[in-house]
């Protein structure tokens, strides 16, 4: 159950589909991603607008908000809106609020003082593991290299839809342990993971809350084995999944710009982050917003 991003394809989906929804100016992409180009959110955004951006998000699961020049202030304002802000369970990477993370390579002295700084990220749901996994994670771009760091996105709902029946009658109702050992990092899937590692067991296919759409509910660095069955074949069966819903065909590469903000729906997607130049600055300021336990 390994995977290098630097040998997954480059995903070209071309400019976007622009469109206009509710008087949001909006480039949607296939399979999922929409990119905003009319919203500033250093304004207090109206209602008929907060709702139109949520409405686009329910349907692209990946919204980007262009050309943003936003404070840690406007950001949390934003976030507060979508939902409950989680307080960060790392304290040693939170910013200048319990509910920021600062995600970067910065160093000092010849420290790295901030989370994930380095290295591709295998394909992830953030916060799986726990009993109430984030339903948002918001963000913001502050400094990006050159080249490299994208982040990949994989559409789960697209990946259940398009399960053969058989499989689909098979995983239902089955249940899956995921686990994320911090000290084992976000690179591979480690062979074993500390015996106090946070843990959780969700259902394999879950239903969104507000679309009512399924989708599979795993991937390749946190989903650790499937509750009550060989462990052989448990991890048969993952790794067809894990390649299934990594199908190039159900992801969206964002590539970073300055000023984006970025918030994707972890009840329906997984994201992945390709290397980039360890010598470059990358400085990324991180929300996640609190969901529901998934059903």
């Amino acid at each position: 159950m390994t995977i290098q991003l630097a040998d997954f394809p480059e995903v070209t989906k071309g400019p976007g589909k622009p469109e206009t929804y509710k008087g949001v100016q909006i480039l949607r992409h296939d399979p999922c991603g929409a990119e905003i180009l009319n919203v500033d959110l250093a304004q207090p955004t109206a209602d008929g607008t907060f709702q139109a951006v949520m409405d686009i998000w329910h349907e692209s699961l990946v919204i980007c908000f262009r050309n943003q020049d936003i404070t840690a202030e406007d950001q949390l304002r934003f976030g507060r809106r979508v939902g409950d802000l989680s307080v960060i369970h790392t304290p040693e990477f939170k910013g200048e609020d319990p509910a920021i993370m600062y995600i970067s390579n910065v160093k000092e002295n010849g420290e790295y003082v901030h989370a994930l700084p380095v290295g591709e990220m295998m394909f992830h749901i953030d916060q799986c593991y726990q009993q109430r996994p984030a339903k948002a994670t918001i963000l913001y771009s502050i400094k990006i290299p050159k080249a490299g760091g994208n982040t990949l996105f994989c559409d789960l709902q697209r990946a259940y839809d398009t399960l053969d029946e058989k499989t689909k009658e098979f995983i239902a109702g089955l249940k899956v342990l995921h686990v994320y050992d911090y000290d084992a990092g976000a690179t591979h899937t480690a062979a074993t993971v500390a015996d106090d590692a946070p843990r959780y067991v969700h259902p394999l296919v879950r239903t969104h809350p507000v679309t009512g759409r399924k989708s599979l509910y795993v991937n390749r660095l946190m989903s650790r084995e499937i509750v009550g069955m060989d462990r052989a074949e448990s991890d048969r069966l993952l790794g067809r999944l894990f390649d299934h819903i990594e199908n190039p065909d159900f992801v969206y590469e964002h590539h970073w710009k300055l000023g984006d903000l970025l918030m994707w729906d972890n009840r329906c997607t997984a994201h992945a982050r390709r290397d980039f130049d360890p010598t470059e600055d990358r400085l990324m300021r991180r929300l996640t917003v609190l969901g529901e336990q998934p059903v």
